[in-house]
């Protein structure tokens, strides 16, 4: 037992190397996919948290030609619950040079600057703390002392990019003229009864004052919250207006004192002549009432639907469809216009990122599970194949095939764990960057504290898995075999003909060296098969990272969230490159010591052993980052898919060439930094390793 713990350790020791690029390995793929997994269910947690938590509506049915009746609120109170009901109505009207025209009225304003004006109005709400669903955030109160008695008080949306600011207390004003016909029957002196009619001008100015601003669940987005309002410049009919200014206003729109102007006219043609008389009696300037009330513009009804389930998941249970065919069959009065969290572009904006990133990493754990599977097999079975004479030794001593197996499987075990753990603690650093970045488009709800480990457990169980079972197929076989045989070094394979042997035009101009490294390339096919397709893979995520990048950037299309994934896609997808070029370079110097310290003996230069192995490296790597083009290249087609964004003729030109310069700089860096390994090979150790 304490030579097998002996040997255990010495293990260790002397692969401790590979023991850190499987961890890494591991720490690397599985981290990054578990952070975009992680990502997608933190934006739809947090946004489902906070769709409970502010009682937003499920359902906004809007009134297109009037206003809802009291028949009509009362039928949904009794559908719906009247605590899940919630009435009042909305304007929108575009101001251009301090004018908007609203139902065939020219309006007039002060301080309202140009562009799509939304007023929201709550008949049955005081202030903003009496909301019962879309509960306001972030509400302040501003002094509205100084106002006249006859302002209205108005709250505003929070200042965006979009949206205007405005400061603490700041008074606006609304003006038009009405005119109002009507003919009536009056008893005028020394005419009798007669027909009048009356031409009326109602001029009415209503001051308002900015009583604080508020932020309202319903409009997250910092920046392009479009109206409903077509975009006339556009031909296409989805395309709205932006937003410009949302006023918030509880009670009465207008409650003020117009001034009316009114002339009289006798009907009768005969009396014609006496109108100006008429006029002494009962027309001329003076002064009414006006008031419009919130209820008289009701024309949207809020719902919540108590059994409708997550927010991206009521379509599915059904519970949405059930409450459109409950409204429609009620008989309202009108066949409203029915809005759902969907129809919203804050909230459904924010998922379709969401949900390009979980597509983004189902793509990309693909990738980067085959290449960390294929690396990491790699070091395994090499491992095995060096460890032949302790194989051996075991055996000898008495230790069956399975607790020799074991020790293997273990030094697996514990670089793929160690991995992992790390890997889980990276994934929840990058769903949290990528969710932050969300705050350059959005005003987030809180972080969700859930935390979903689908990605995560996926990739590190394929990982786990794929390694362990190859560790053991391979040592099982070695197992089988007689341990004088495991004693002897394997018999070097023969030298074969490569094709460059069949092109004398080519094959006849190369040097010793150079016909050598060809033939050392090829000799050992499985080797080079192996390291090509890791390099092409793992330039083919590089080339990805910087296209979704490059649209992102130079195309203006998506978010800075979407920017930030193409930065992280890019970090890990050069991270991997770098490791799987690093481990499989540092695999071949460790295979080729004793061949390396025959160089050396028969004098050969530290440049001439290094350049023995770098010119090796460096056609490997060069054929494959050649095949990791093309692979790149669907690979983009895919993410360009999955996004809905995105094309291979819009990458520019120098994505392509930058793609395979960082392949080759990072195949640079790792003969730079395994250099000091070659040139420090002890001859004498590695020549009698075999005695």
């Amino acid at each position: 037992m304490r030579t097998y713990l002996k040997t255990f350790g010495r293990m260790f020791k002397r692969h401790f190397t590979r023991l850190i690029s499987i961890l890494l390995m591991v720490l690397v793929s599985v981290g990054f996919t578990a952070g975009i997994g992680m990502a997608t269910d933190k934006i739809n947690d947090s946004i489902a948290e906070h769709h409970e938590a502010r009682n937003v509506s499920d359902m906004i049915l809007l009134n297109d030609e009037g206003s809802f009746t009291d028949d009509d609120v009362a039928a949904l109170e009794t559908q719906f619950g009247a605590e899940n009901v919630q009435t009042g109505g909305m304007l929108e009207f575009e101001v251009k040079d301090g004018k908007a025209t609203v139902n065939d009225t020219e309006l007039t304003f002060t301080n309202v600057p140009d562009g799509i004006v939304r007023v929201y109005l709550f008949d049955d709400a005081a202030d903003p703390s009496k909301v019962t669903q879309n509960l306001f955030e972030d509400v302040t109160h501003y002094d509205t002392s100084a106002a006249g008695d006859d302002a209205i008080t108005v709250y505003a949306e929070r200042a965006t990019e979009q949206l205007a600011g405005y400061e603490e207390g700041q008074s606006f004003s609304m003006s038009f003229t009405m005119h109002d016909s009507s003919v009536l029957e009056r008893d005028i002196p020394l005419f009798g009864k007669q027909e009048i009619a009356l031409e009326t001008d109602i001029s009415v100015t209503q001051n308002y004052v900015l009583g604080g601003t508020v932020r309202n669940p319903l409009h997250m987005a910092v920046r392009d919250d479009p109206s409903y309002t077509d975009d006339p410049a556009s031909d296409d009919e989805d395309d709205m207006l932006d937003l410009t200014t949302i006023f918030y206003v509880f009670g009465d729109l207008i409650n003020t004192k117009a001034a009316t102007n009114t002339t009289a006219s006798f009907v009768d043609p005969a009396l014609q002549n006496y109108n100006s008389m008429l006029n002494e009696q009962i027309g001329g300037a003076g002064e009414t009432d006006f008031a419009v009330t919130a209820a008289e513009m009701r024309n949207q009804v809020c719902l919540t639907l108590p059994d409708a389930g997550s927010l991206f998941g009521f379509r599915y249970d059904g519970a949405l469809d059930d409450a459109e065919a409950a409204v429609a069959s009620l008989g309202l009065s009108v066949s409203p216009q029915v809005l759902t969290m969907h129809e919203n572009y804050s909230y459904e904006s924010f998922r379709e990122y969401g949900g390009k990133i979980e597509g983004i990493g189902y793509v990309l754990m693909v990738v980067f599970l085959l290449v960390t599977i294929l690396v990491v097999l790699s070091t395994m079975t090499r491992l095995l194949d060096e460890e032949r004479g302790q194989i051996a030794c075991l055996m000898t001593l008495g230790y069956s095939p399975a607790s020799i197996i074991v020790k293997y499987l273990l030094f697996a075990l514990v670089g793929t764990l160690i991995g992992g753990v790390g890997a889980y603690f990276a994934g929840l650093g990058l769903a949290r960057i990528i969710y932050v970045n969300f705050e350059w488009n959005y005003a987030l709800p809180p972080y969700s504290s859930n935390v979903t480990m689908t990605f995560y457990l996926i990739t590190f169980a394929v990982i786990l898995i794929s390694t362990l079972i190859a560790t053991a197929v391979a040592g099982f076989k070695l197992t089988r075999e007689h341990p004088a045989t495991l004693l002897r070094p394997k018999t070097p394979k023969a030298g074969k003909t490569v094709f460059l042997e069949r092109i004398p035009f080519i094959w006849n101009r190369l040097s010793f060296k150079y016909k050598s490294t060809m033939r050392n390339v090829l000799r050992f096919f499985v080797r080079f098969l192996m390291t090509v397709v890791s390099v092409a893979f793992s330039t083919a995520l590089v080339l990805a990272g910087l296209a979704v990048l490059d649209c992102c950037l130079f195309q203006d299309i998506g978010g800075a969230a979407m920017i930030a994934v193409a930065i992280i896609v890019l970090v890990f997808a050069a991270l991997l490159n770098f490791v799987v070029i690093y481990t499989l370079t540092n695999i071949n110097i460790s295979e080729r010591e004793r061949e390396l310290a025959t160089l050396m003996v028969l004098g050969y230069y530290d440049n001439e052993v290094a350049g023995y192995i770098y010119r090796e490296i460096y056609i490997t790597s060069l054929i494959g980052i050649l095949f990791g083009l093309p692979l790149g290249c669907l690979l983009c087609l895919f993410i360009f898919n999955v996004m809905g964004f995105g094309s291979i003729p819009g990458i520019n030109w120098f994505v392509w060439v930058l793609a395979p310069i960082l392949s080759v700089i990072f195949t640079v860096l790792v003969t730079l930094m395994l250099r000091r390994k070659i040139t420090k090979i002890d001859m004498n150790n590695s020549l009698k390793a075999i005695e």
